[in-house]
């Protein structure tokens, strides 16, 4: 099989590391499935797995490959080779080197060369190091992991995060339109659940061609589908594939159905490590029609036009407060808010609405998800750089229940409108500057006798329209903020940030207030970043977010989730990299009246507000 280039993903490149030759190197090394993940604690390469290689200079130009790349690819029979127009991997544990089994080498861009291969199950565990070679030119010795196992679960877009590669019994793939019912068993495809059976016949042959389930005194497998375990019939190589691993499981019958139910797998020795694979997501409904969500989002609002276009138009319109008392250096604390208006208004084809993290760009209700970013959250859905954009005018205004409007004009490269209504950029704050909030109370801001507070009312969003084929019609939409929404407290919230917060138990976050109707946004975010204020552009870290209904008033992050996030105790940084923020959040608010040009229309809100932690 051809695993997803990266090149093709909208990710930022890998960045050669400090002493190398910027035009060979290797960067990053990472499970093929996951293969976006920057490489955190979780980056293990499994006995037996695909593996992906990053880095520049390290293979023969990508236009030599031909159409679907076929020259630049391991051949359709046995033996599997270890080297692809010119190149080879070589990885030494334990002073042991093992030749890696090469599927794809090519120089993709013209910074960036990818190779795609599977790491022998005859390769010692331990750490050790990886050199590439390039017709006869060795590139720098990469550090790396070898593990019994570290799963990574396919994803739709190729590139380890959003829809995973999840498929009902007949193989076909489950999306917003094809969804699966809570009891029903599915099969969950990916890399690194460990060795194969016969490490001998590795190269030479297909493995397990009427199947081998590789659990045992060695292997347990769990699958988490929605915070639920689900029910695990199977888990090893799929019958006939070289490294690529099914897990077949039952969706859990308490699952909150939804369009993006998370899924993760914990996998490893049941008395040793077990490691947590990237998150990816699945389509649940309880009669198996297209997919919607408790927060609003309806696929049957666009499913007649996308059956008959095979797209949509659709405007997403978020409006984000984002609120922090942060730490800096241990001895000043300076308050920061950060107010947006975010509108995605496009076209969206099938392969879009298959592959990409949802119009709200959340989890479904009552759901976690894990998303890697670089350098500054929250993370990029690679699939919107594949929208066609669509024009409502020049900018798009935005009027608080007090106070004047807004203008929020369209983003220069014309995809979208964005823009800072209200508090202050990461730039704005370090030097001083920004302007007053305007979804938060902005009486005596700046000063000591601020407090935090919502502002509630109707908010209206409206647009001019714009011209030519790509117009939507003047629109004007409404989102109410509740007096109850704005009374929303944290009630924990001082016991919970006062010291380090373990990742080794879990997490429970309690409020009062919130909109009986509404839901409460609780967002993670954790950088490993170690020293300085300003991350590099190649700084990974993840972002843990959780939508849960408001009337709960109390909810507790499950531990498989929290490890996912990097340890930050031993950070040196300026501003303690680890955050964690609470606060109210709308369902997604169907526009008023649809305007020429859409064929569906939201408007919602989510604003947090919390302080930088430790992540223990």
């Amino acid at each position: 099989m051809a695993l997803g280039v990266l090149a093709t993903a909208g990710f930022a490149q890998p960045v050669c590391p400090t002493g190398t030759t910027a035009s060979f190197c290797v960067a990053q090394v990472s499970n093929a499935a996951s293969e976006a993940l920057p490489p955190l604690q979780n980056s293990s390469i499994a006995q037996g797995s695909y593996f992906s290689i990053y880095g520049n200079g390290l293979a023969a130009n990508v236009s030599t490959c031909g159409a679907g790349y076929a020259n630049c690819l391991w051949p359709p029979s046995f033996p599997l080779p270890t080297a692809v127009q010119g190149t080879s991997v070589a990885v030494t544990v334990g002073g042991t080197t093992t030749n890696a089994f090469v599927e794809f080498a090519a120089q993709v861009t013209s910074t960036l060369a990818q190779i795609n291969a599977v790491l022998p199950s005859t390769t010692p565990v331990g750490t050790g190091t990886l050199t590439v070679s390039y017709n006869g030119t060795q590139s720098n010795a990469f550090p790396i992991t070898v593990v019994p196992s570290s799963f990574g679960t396919f994803a739709l877009n190729q590139a380890g995060t959003g829809p995973g590669v999840i498929t009902d019994a007949s193989y076909k793939a489950l999306t917003p339109f094809h969804t699966a019912t809570p009891g029903e068993a599915v099969i969950l495809w990916g890399t690194g659940l460990g060795p194969a059976p016969d490490p001998a016949t590795e190269q030479t042959a297909g493995p397990c061609p009427n199947g081998c389930d590789l659990r045992g005194p060695n292997l347990s497998v769990t699958v988490w589908v929605g915070n639920q375990q689900a029910s695990v019939a199977y888990a090893g190589r799929a019958p006939g594939y070289t490294a690529e691993d099914e897990i077949v499981f039952t969706v859990p019958t308490s699952v909150q159905p939804g369009c993006y139910v998370s899924v993760a797998v914990q996998a490893g020795p049941p008395s040793g490590t077990e490691v947590i694979s990237n998150f990816t997501s699945m389509t649940v409904d309880p009669n198996g029609a297209p997919c919607q969500d408790a927060d609003g989002i309806n696929m049957n609002d666009i499913a007649s036009v996308v059956t008959s276009k095979g797209q949509a138009n659709v405007a997403a319109i978020s409006l984000l407060s984002n609120y922090l008392n942060l730490s800096v250096g241990g001895v000043l604390s300076l308050q920061w808010d950060n107010d947006t208006l975010n509108g995605e208004i496009g076209t969206f084809n099938t392969t879009i609405l298959d592959e990409f993290q949802g119009f709200t760009l959340v989890p479904s209700v009552g759901d976690c998800t894990v998303s890697p970013f670089l350098q500054y959250p929250p993370p990029v859905d690679p699939l919107l750089a594949a929208v066609t954009y669509l024009d409502a005018g020049a900018d798009l205004t935005i009027q608080a229940p007090s106070g004047s409007p807004v203008s929020v004009p369209k983003n220069t490269n014309g995809k979208g409108y964005s823009f800072l209504v209200g508090g202050s950029t990461i730039a704005n704050l370090l030097s001083g500057g920004g302007i007053n909030p305007y979804y938060l109370n902005s009486t005596g801001w700046g000063g000591s006798s601020w407090t935090y507070a919502i502002n509630s009312g109707t908010y209206t969003v409206a647009g001019t329209g714009g011209t030519g084929s790509t117009a939507v019609g003047a629109f004007s939409t409404t989102i109410p903020v509740s007096s109850a929404a704005a009374s929303f407290v944290w009630t924990n919230q001082a016991a919970v940030t006062g010291s380090p917060i373990p990742r080794t138990s879990p997490l429970t976050i309690s409020w009062t207030g919130g909109d009986p109707n509404g839901f409460v946004d609780i967002t993670a975010i954790s950088s490993t970043l170690q020293s300085g204020i300003t991350p590099l552009a190649s700084t990974p870290g993840i972002l843990v977010e959780c939508i849960v209904p408001a009337q709960l008033g109390t909810y507790t992050i499950p531990t498989y989730i929290l490890q996912s996030l990097p340890s930050t105790v031993s950070s040196k940084a300026t501003v303690p990299p680890g955050e964690l923020l609470v606060g109210p959040a709308s369902g997604a608010v169907p526009f008023s009246t649809l305007p020429t040009g859409l064929d569906a229309g939201y408007l919602f809100y989510h604003f947090i507000e919390g302080s930088n932690v430790s992540w223990q």
